[in-house]
């Protein structure tokens, strides 16, 4: 499926007391991480995708397209450790969570196919198993933290079924029903599983041939034989013939590949097993043979298997996605069209060109990924340059350029596709005083005459590799300029050699922020305290004070010449005069990270998360309602046609279609105040 965010219109931002209908449409790059797959068993063509940031996506051609429905839970760190769909409903789903920061998770409901949820369980509780009973649909089990919970009544109410503070009854990772009979439950801990035969009541420790201290990631248990069970464990893979009663560990996989996730066995044959583990799938067709059928740095995280044609193999893993293989995993290929869910440590959009933009991913194997042709194709960078090593990526008007946590820059050479050092710093000349002139006489009692008075002598050291740490670049007709901690620095020669931008002291004050205007005249830069301003294409420059540096996280924005934004972690700040007065047009409390839009309708994207619309140029804000438009966005940009492309942290690049526009209401949006002003002029 073609992503062309080039020709997508994304939103109308103009001045209007409604809101445009909201259709976020997603642009890639294609894949990232999926955490669990679940297929419906009334239609096994519809499966459902949960991630780790609470998101839900749904497939509704096995794998061949999807779509996002929903988030789960309120912040982004909700991960979806399981999706159930009722045996009895399609339109009922049940999810388990835990939560990476904020101390929730839980058991979740959806009546509508996942399109929303409520919790209905296990608030707060690190819910990392959930099974559903094949002979009581009514029975539910949950395994978390502090122990396993049974719901009798389809998950209204939970009680616990293992001892309360018991030593080793905690920590569970994952749970089992018995095919036949739902009073025997299998739980694997952090150390070891367990077995009760009645309900809950008493507990085995059932561990038996099982190397001490495993940590049980999985039980699966034969729908045709209750006492064929498979452990997955970081130990290794194990067998039990006997219900548990003993166990013998599967041999062939390297001791360095036994951490395995989890285990599915073919519906047709009982002796062929996948084995999803940190380096692979693994693969036995007689319980005894284990191979490897996909690339070692794959991370395995969910298998599924069709069930009609069990040669058909659906895996969901770290960062590659959805991978499907039709012979029975002898080969494998991507499956995520309309699943983009990247997460992005940075992204560089060019301005002029808005079909070019580079994506820095958050792991180090092909970070860098590059299209030109508006999200169409991806490809990655060469190599020579890490990701750990990266400050920022800026799209120059001659290609791509980085700064490093170190100081200085490296840029991308198109010809060599290798990252290479760039950058050179010509220091200002340093003046030698002469020395004091020699006098002379020219005869005999005549007066002395002093020799002329030598000229000081300039001095300039060789150029060097620029070692300034650099905290913005923007892009001029004939300069280029850089904010570093030494001060804003031009280049004449896109780039190849830089200096100071001017003599002015205030000049050499670090400098955070840049802007250039569309024709190169003006050039607007935060340094500290101050605006620093030049009107005439970097000649001169004039400073201002800015009352109000204190809100800290200073980002200059300019949207128009004319209309200059500071995001701030005390608000927005808003100048439609070049930066003469400044207004704040926030509550204190919100804390920005970029701006984008015209003259009075501008979207802003929230340093924690999500956006804010404003229609009348900053005095009330309405908050966008929609599951991709609640991520956090370290970029947004607004194109030339109108249209808002936007940089997720977890869901790659995205574009606002356009749509009707409908009333605040209907989108549920909030309200809020606009906060005092301030002012100012600064020299011209």
């Amino acid at each position: 499926m073609k992503a062309q965010w080039l020709a997508a219109v994304a939103v109308t931002l103009a001045a209007a007391a409604t809101v445009p209908a909201q259709t976020w449409r997603q642009v890639g790059p294609a894949g990232g991480t999926v955490i669990t797959l679940e297929a419906d068993p009334h239609d096994v063509k519809k499966i459902y995708l949960g991630t780790s940031d609470g998101h839900v996506f749904m497939s509704p051609d096995e794998g061949g397209h999807w779509q996002l429905l929903s988030r789960i839970g309120t912040g982004q760190d909700d991960v979806v450790t399981h999706i159930l769909v009722d045996s009895r409903d399609s339109q009922r789903l049940y999810a388990s969570t835990w939560t990476l920061y904020s101390g929730g998770g839980g058991v979740y409901r959806s009546d509508d196919a996942g399109r929303s949820w409520t919790i209905i369980g296990l608030a707060k509780e690190t819910v990392r198993a959930l099974a559903q009973s094949p002979t009581h649909p009514d029975v539910f089990l949950a395994g978390s933290l502090t122990g396993v919970y049974r719901s009798l009544d389809s998950g209204a109410s939970w009680e616990r079924i293992t001892p309360e503070h018991h030593d080793d009854l905690r920590n569970f990772d994952s749970v089992a029903f018995d095919p036949h009979d739902d009073n025997i439950i299998y739980a694997g801990t952090y150390h070891l599983p367990w077995k009760t035969s009645d309900g809950g009541k008493n507990w085995t420790n059932v561990k038996a041939g099982m190397i001490d201290d495993s940590d049980v990631m999985s039980i699966i248990v034969d729908p045709n034989n209750p006492d064929n069970v498979h452990a997955t464990a970081c130990s290794g893979i194990y067998h039990s013939m006997n219900g548990a009663q003993s166990w013998v560990k599967y041999q062939g996989i390297p001791f360095v590949f036994r951490r395995t996730q989890l285990i599915r066995q073919d519906p047709r044959d009982s002796q062929t097993l996948y084995a999803g583990t940190t380096s692979g799938l693994w693969k036995t067709t007689n319980e005894k043979d284990f191979k490897r059928i996909t690339p070692g740095d794959w991370v395995i995280n969910a298998i599924l298997i069709d069930p009609k044609h069990p040669d058909r193999i659906i895996l969901g893993t770290e960062r590659e996605g959805v991978q499907i293989s039709e012979n029975a995993g002898s080969t494998f290929t991507s499956a995520n069209v309309g699943f983009h869910h990247q997460h992005m440590q940075d992204v560089a959009i060019d301005k002029e060109n808005a079909d070019r933009a580079l994506v820095v991913l958050t792991f180090d194997t092909d970070a860098f990924l590059v299209t030109t042709d508006g999200g169409t194709s991806w490809a990655p960078l060469g190599p020579g340059l890490k990701r750990t090593d990266l400050r920022h990526v800026y799209a120059a008007p001659t290609g791509w350029w980085a700064s490093l946590t170190t100081g200085g820059w490296m840029k991308y050479d198109e010809t060599t596709k290798k990252w290479v050092k760039a950058g050179l710093f010509v220091p200002e000349p340093v003046v030698t005083p002469a020395a004091a002139p020699v006098s002379t006489k020219t005869r005999k009692g005549a007066a002395a005459t002093a020799a002329p008075k030598p000229a000081p002598k300039k001095k300039t050291a060789p150029p060097q590799l620029t070692a300034f740490l650099v905290n913005d670049m923007a892009f001029g007709n004939g300069a280029w300029y850089a904010g570093t901690a030494g001060g804003l620095l031009v280049s004449k020669d896109e780039g190849k050699t830089w200096k100071t931008a001017a003599t002015d002291d205030f000049v050499k004050q670090p400098v955070q922020s840049l802007e250039v205007s569309a024709d190169g005249t003006q050039v607007w830069a935060v340094a500290q305290k101050n605006l620093l301003y030049s009107a005439d294409y970097g000649a001169t420059w004039n400073a201002k004070e800015l009352t109000f540096a204190s809100a800290g996280n200073l980002k200059l924005h300019r949207l128009e010449d004319a209309n200059l934004y500071l995001t701030s972690n005390m608000g927005l700040y808003v100048s439609q005069d070049a930066g003469r007065n400044w207004n704040r047009a926030d509550v204190r409390e919100l804390q920005f990270q970029d701006v984008a839009g015209n003259r009075d309708a501008l979207v802003v994207s929230l340093q924690k998360h999500g956006l804010l619309a404003s229609f009348d140029a900053g005095k009330s804000w309405q908050r966008l309602s929609d599951p991709v438009a609640d991520s956090y966005f370290p970029v947004i940009r607004t194109r030339r046609n109108g249209g808002l492309v936007a940089a997720s942290a977890t869901e790659g690049l995205l574009s606002l279609e356009r749509g009707a526009h409908v009333s605040t209401a209907a989108v549920g949006v909030s309200q809020l105040t606009p906060a005092s002003s301030t002012t100012g002029t600064p020299k011209q």
